[in-house]
């Protein structure tokens, strides 16, 4: 571990592990929710109205015919303390993911994606971190 002889110096260190974990756990997120491994898909736009923002929640959804992952979480300038949303303003996305309206997948894919797969970003975002600040 790197050593600090200025409660500044470490208290900077500290910060940019923590920025860095809040982004490795929203762009991995988002990633793997705009992936068709995860998120059903008709036409791709539930896949790629997954939309990253800072602060509010953001608006946006994808337009017509879209079939990409959308990737704006890693043009994001993450800050720690600040609160992130990632969200999906589809009509019918809530059908979707929170009342199981699909065919292609289970029911519970949303659920599940949360329960399972979200803390599991997580931990790897965090063992991630520590290697790199040396934590």
């Amino acid at each position: 571990m790197p050593r600090f002889t200025r409660a500044e110096d470490l208290e900077k260190h500290l910060k940019k592990a923590l920025d860095q974990l809040q982004a490795e756990t929203l762009i991995t997120t988002q990633a793997e929710l705009s992936s068709s491994a995860v998120s059903p898909i008709d036409t791709g736009r539930l896949r790629s109205s997954w939309f990253a923002a800072e602060g509010t929640a953001s608006s946006s959804v994808a337009p017509e015919g879209a079939n990409s992952p959308n990737t704006d979480a890693r043009g994001l300038r993450v800050d720690a303390f600040k609160t992130y949303h990632l969200t999906n303003n589809l009509p019918y996305a809530e059908r979707v993911a929170v009342e199981g309206h699909v065919v292609q997948k289970p029911a519970t894919w949303f659920t599940d994606f949360v329960n399972s797969r979200v803390p599991k970003i997580q931990a790897t975002a965090a063992r991630v971190v520590k290697q790199k600040f040396e934590l």
